[in-house]
Formats: structure tokens, sequence, C-alpha cells
């Protein structure tokens, strides 16, 4: 008698067990969706959801029938033309389009839109959704972003056109400081002005003195520049500083070389002076 009960008792575990599993294997559901329930800032251009299912949802004899379960509303509670494309590839995945090509319907701007796929929908096997799937995104504000674009287009050529202002106010000072001034006549000006000679004289140095200190304020705000280096090897090790490529014809090209041929070209230099300065001397002696 225990026996048998034992035997019940694990047949009934063995059912229930095997009942979970398969309520568990044909349990239709959602896994992902793109874009996701309350997203925004989604694309106006392909108004669209992309949603992947559990199980495979692509079998034609369906496809019909699950269509009448999809709608797509706007924030006004219209309803928007849609197409439903399957994958055979993929089998589990189905993209609902907004179908503006073929209608009327214009996609609203910075709007809310709300995806429903009714409770009936099916997979291949059967198995229905059991609820109702909503998914609500809204559309990002074109406007603003048209409005923000503009701005910064705006500051952008400002800052141009500031730059190039001042790089040909530079160039013009550069330009007028090259001019040769014209030469002062303090008796022309006296006779132009009625003025003395005298107070047109101190009136013209006190002009040059304004300029003076301007350009010398004008050269101490400029940043001072880093000493420049020609010659490399006092800073760097390893690096040579060559006065002068040696000839192609010779044999040694190393520095070594270079420096023996550069003291017999100054002593053969230098025996060649005292020669000429010994020539010189005889010749004024004879004189």
């Amino acid at each position: 008698m225990k026996r048998k009960s034992l035997i019940a008792v694990l047949a009934a575990i063995m059912v229930m067990m095997c009942s979970t599993v398969s309520f568990a294997a044909t349990d239709l559901h959602v896994v992902s969706s793109y874009p996701k329930d309350g997203q925004t800032n989604t694309s106006m251009e392909n108004l669209g959801v992309k949603i992947v299912f559990n199980t495979k949802i692509n079998d034609s004899a369906l496809q019909a029938q699950n269509n009448k379960t999809i709608k797509m509303i706007d924030k006004e509670g219209k309803n928007v033309p849609i197409d439903v494309l399957y994958s055979n590839k993929a089998g589990k995945m189905i993209l609902v389009v907004a179908d503006t090509n073929n209608s009327k319907y214009k996609v609203l701007n910075n709007a809310e839109y709300t995806l429903t796929i009714g409770a009936n929908f099916q997979d291949n096997e059967g198995h229905a959704l059991g609820k109702d799937e909503v998914i609500t995104f809204k559309t990002y504000n074109q406007k603003l972003n048209n409005w923000v674009n503009m701005g910064m287009m705006a500051v952008m050529f400002g800052g141009l056109f500031l730059l190039s202002a001042r790089s040909q106010n530079k160039r013009d000072e550069e330009k007028a400081a090259e001019e040769p001034e014209e030469v002062f006549n303090p008796y022309r000006e006296a006779k132009r002005t009625g003025k003395s000679v005298d107070e047109v004289k101190a009136a013209h140095q006190a002009e040059l003195d304004k300029k003076a200190k301007k350009k010398a304020k004008k050269h101490k705000d400029e940043p001072a520049y880093e000493k420049h280096f020609e010659n490399c090897a006092e800073l760097l090790n390893n690096v040579y500083h060559v006065h002068a490529p040696a000839p192609i014809n010779h044999a040694d090209r190393s520095i070594e070389g270079l420096n023996k041929l550069r003291k017999e070209k100054k002593a053969a230099e230098k025996a060649a002076a005292a020669e000429r300065k010994a020539k010189n001397a005889k010749k004024a002696k004879k004189k």
C-alpha cells in the first residue's frame, strides 16, 4: 500500500513539472522593442517600432489575422496607417512602420505615438499573447533643433566675421606703418593754421611722443617668443652640428674626417696668406 502511494505521489509531481515546463514554453511575450516604451527624441523620417518576441511569429497563415490586432495612434487618437513587416530569417521579429508614402498622413513634430499589439496576437504554434502590449514613444522636436542649429551657425559666422575684421585691421596697421610719413614742414603748417612756428613744432612733437608711447605699449603687450636655436647640437645628445658638407669625392665622410678636412683647409689658407705676405714684403723692400 505504501509503495502504491509513493508511486502515485511521484507521478503527480512529474505531471506538475511537465505542466510547468509546457506552460513556460508556450508563454508568448515581447522580449524587446525599439524604440522602448517611454522613449523620446525618436526619428520622424522612419516612424516605426521593431518588436522581438520569444517565439517565432512568421507563419504566413497567421499574418493577416495578427495584423488586425496591431494599431498605432497619434497624440490626438487618430489611427496612423501602418505596414507590418515580418522577418523570415529571424522569425521572431516584426517591424511596424508608418505608411507615409501611400497616404497623406504627416508625421507630427515633438508628438507622442502609441503602438498596441492586441492580446489575440499569436505565434506559429497558436499561443496567444494573452494581454495587450502597449509601447508609447515620442518624436524629437524638429523646430527646437532647427533653432539650435541656426543659433550655432550665427555664432560661428559671427566669430569668423570678427576674426576677419581683426585680421584686416592688423594688415591695415602694418601697411600704414610701412608707408613713409610725409615730411613735416612747420612753416607751411603755421601758414595753414595761422599759428606761430613754435606752437606748430610743439604740437607736432607732442603728436610724435603720443605715437611713440602707443607703439611702445603695443610691443610691450605682445607675447614674447622663445629663442630659436639653429645649432641643435647644443641641446641634444648624439647630434653633431655640420658646418659644411663633405665633398662627394672625399673618402672619409664621417664627423672626424670632416673636421680633419676643415683643419687641413684652414692650414693651407694660413700658409697661402703667409706666403702672400712674404711676397708683398719682399716687393716693398726692393722698391
